[in-house]
């Protein structure tokens, strides 16, 4: 008897959606847009959490003030992409991911470094660079990346 070859059929599933960002990281979104300023939420026992959550990770209770940070930070993790690949990553030339702690917050937010990834080390100081005004969009690219602070 011969044997019959496996059926199969390639199939592309999509799930198109909107995500409402819901009021927390709807007003720290707005605030990057709008007027070119990061704030965090001061959260119980956390100190002033970027990006904001809305509540504590450790009792659940709700956030308390919103503060404003500083467009400037310490890297305090560092993830270096020699050969980046096109679509998959941001940029086309080598660029680090990092986690900065933006002055005037206890937590980090995860972003990239373009330039000078080879001198970039923990504890490099940098600075947010932002999306040129008619291209911000109320996402976390409105921060185009961070560049290092000359010191």
């Amino acid at each position: 008897m011969a044997e019959i070859p496996p059926l199969h059929q390639e199939v592309v599933l999509e799930f198109p959606y909107k995500h409402s960002t819901g009021p927390v990281i709807g007003r720290f979104l707005a605030g990057l847009k709008e007027q070119k300023k990061i704030w965090g939420q001061r959260v119980r026992g956390q100190g002033v959490v970027v990006p904001p959550l809305g509540y504590s990770e450790l009792d659940g209770s709700a956030g308390d003030e919103w503060v404003e940070v500083q467009p400037t930070g310490t890297v305090t993790a560092v993830a270096v992409v020699h050969e980046p690949i096109e679509g998959l990553h941001p940029f086309t030339t080598p660029f680090a991911f990092v986690l900065v702690r933006l002055d005037g917050a206890d937590t980090a937010l995860a972003h990239v470094v373009k330039d000078d990834v080879a001198r970039l080390r923990v504890g490099t100081r940098v600075e947010a660079v932002w999306a040129p005004d008619d291209q911000r969009q109320g996402t976390i690219r409105d921060i185009a990346c961070f560049r290092i602070v000359a010191t």
